[in-house]
């Protein structure tokens, strides 16, 4: 096979344009290949699939839904467009990245051909991937709240951010002292660590510059801490009943503290999941209960689909959302609904949602 991986900007005459999701100039990864066969392709196709839902689970914390996109919703050109879908604050969908088995269209279209084991010329199955800066808007979506930025721990530049505080001088020496030092055992510790020394700026001010910031982690380091022997750890992210606050022991912080990043990278995922959970709806069959539900909460609504793109197109139009995907397998419902919105048999469940 041929396979070929490239970053690039690119740039798009979008009518409207909105940060991160669609802007005229854009950074994406996009992918390239070629195969001598049809299953081939199909498994890279679906590889890639995979590679980008573990990207965005297990380091965005941002649950997907996969599934293949309808034929007036795939790539033009494609055999098969596969899609991750993920559920936003605002109970909207995005999608997140897509990848696209090509068949042979493009190889004929631009007469590319391999030599084939008994000498002969055939031309070759290929496939495109990609994923682009509106991975941030994603990232952004999913987890900010009211204050700002939430990052994952494993996406943040800054893990933790050290707040020394003091009253006078003398204060000011020890505890940048015992910052340092601090920043140095977490340095070595493999996390990745800022100390805020900026003047002129209280503490409870850059308190708030971190937490719009969306750092996970930030350490508070005053006098009456260093006299216990501790720093006190106050998390960006923290689950419905735990405390925000607790006290970390200096001797050892490392250790604890790279655990708790971890901790939270599940709980940040486990909450996406949860709150997704919640905004899914199963089982609707009349048009008026789909309008009702994505006129107020929105959210993903697993629905049938009777498989005529009039139908697709006219539900799109009255309701403003589309069928995201065909979901895979382990998406789907036990018991699917068995009628399309229009009344006519389903040939297949669906995920619809806005945009």
């Amino acid at each position: 096979p041929l396979l070929l991986n490239q970053w690039a900007n690119v740039v798009r005459w979008e009518l409207r344009t909105r940060p991160f999701l669609r802007t005229t100039e854009f950074l994406w990864q996009e992918g390239h290949t070629a195969h001598a066969s049809e299953r081939e392709a199909e498994d890279e196709t679906r590889r890639m699939l995979g590679v980008y839902r573990s990207f965005m689970e297990e380091w965005m914390a941002m649950p997907v839904i996969t599934g293949l996109k309808t034929d007036s919703e795939k790539f033009a050109g494609a055999v098969r467009t596969y899609a991750t879908e993920g559920l936003m604050r605002d109970n909207k969908a995005l999608q997140a990245g897509t990848s696209h088995n090509l068949g042979q269209n493009f190889a004929r279209a631009f007469d590319v051909r391999y030599q084939t084991e008994d000498g002969e010329h055939d031309f070759v199955w290929s496939t495109s991937w990609g994923v682009s800066t509106r991975l941030i808007g994603g990232l952004i979506m999913a987890h900010g709240d009211d204050t700002g930025l939430v990052l994952p721990p494993r996406l943040a530049p800054y893990q933790a951010v050290i707040v020394p505080i003091w009253r006078n001088d003398d204060q000011k020496a020890q505890v940048l002292d015992a910052s340092g030092r601090l920043a140095e055992d977490l340095n070595e510790a493999g996390i990745r660590v800022h100390l805020d020394k900026r003047e002129g700026l209280n503490p409870g001010a850059k308190y708030y510059d971190w937490e719009r910031r969306g750092v996970p982690i930030r350490l508070e380091l005053g006098p009456r801490d260093l006299e216990a022997g501790q720093a006190m750890s106050v998390r960006r992210f923290t689950p419905e009943g735990e405390d925000r606050k607790r006290p970390l022991e200096l001797d050892g912080i490392g250790l604890e503290l790279g655990a708790l990043l971890e901790r939270m990278q599940e709980e940040l995922l486990a909450e996406a999941v949860i709150r997704r959970s919640e905004n899914t709806t199963r089982g609707v069959q009349s048009m008026d209960a789909f309008r009702e539900i994505v006129e107020d909460a929105g959210g993903f609504v697993f629905t049938g689909w009777c498989g005529d793109e009039a139908c697709e197109a006219r539900v799109k139009e009255e309701t403003k959302a589309t069928i995201r995907v065909i979901p895979d397998e382990e998406f789907r419902s036990s018991d699917p609904p068995d009628r399309c919105l229009c009344g006519e048999a389903s040939n297949a469940e669906v995920v619809r949602a806005k945009a």
